[in-house]
């Protein structure tokens, strides 16, 4: 058969299911497209999952299971993940050099030590002014955050003189929690 001979057979075809018949075939379509995309997939990660599973019994079983921490190994070991104090320099070179990256104009930052009474962390809280456009502004503050995990975002501030202008006036106010010294 020549294509001209299946076109027809085709346009025959559709003329003859009509609109529910085009539209049962549609859906079926799109379940099959569902069914290769999402359920296929699934069900190789849900076997994965049993694998490892029956893994994690038969150690179990053999005396290696997981290492148990105490309550208070846990909370060291949460204390731990802290930078020291020492740290502070290399935490705002980054954040310098991210800044930078992003083509963002950092100007001349405040920096307060915080000492809570009885906290076991020390927090620094870093106010930067900056200039640039908005965008610019969330991915700095998105990448600032994603490269130092004791960090976090206490405020963020955008100013815009007129609507029609991309660059904004923005402060920044980030907390960057400490491990505090003996």
């Amino acid at each position: 058969m020549n294509i001209r001979a299946r076109r027809a057979q085709f346009a025959y075809l559709i003329r003859r299911a009509g609109v529910p018949g085009c539209f049962g075939a549609l859906c079926l379509l799109a379940a099959l497209v569902f069914s290769v995309l999402e359920v296929m997939p699934a069900t190789d990660r849900l076997a994965n999952l049993e694998l490892r599973t029956v893994a994690l019994h038969e150690r179990k079983a053999q005396g290696k299971g997981l290492v148990v921490l105490t309550p208070a190994q846990q909370l060291a070991s949460f204390y731990s993940g802290f930078p020291p104090g020492a740290a502070i320099p290399d935490v705002l070179a980054r954040i310098e050099q991210i800044a930078t990256e992003q083509q963002m104009a950092l100007e001349l930052g405040e920096y307060a030590l915080v000492r809570e009474q009885g906290a076991r962390l020390d927090q620094l809280r870093i106010t930067l002014p900056v200039k640039g456009s908005y965008l610019q502004m969330r991915k700095l503050v998105a990448e600032v955050l994603r490269a130092q995990p004791a960090l976090s975002l206490e405020s963020l501030t955008v100013r815009r003189e007129k609507v029609a202008q991309d660059a904004v006036d923005g402060r920044i106010v980030f907390l960057l929690f400490l491990e505090r010294a003996p």
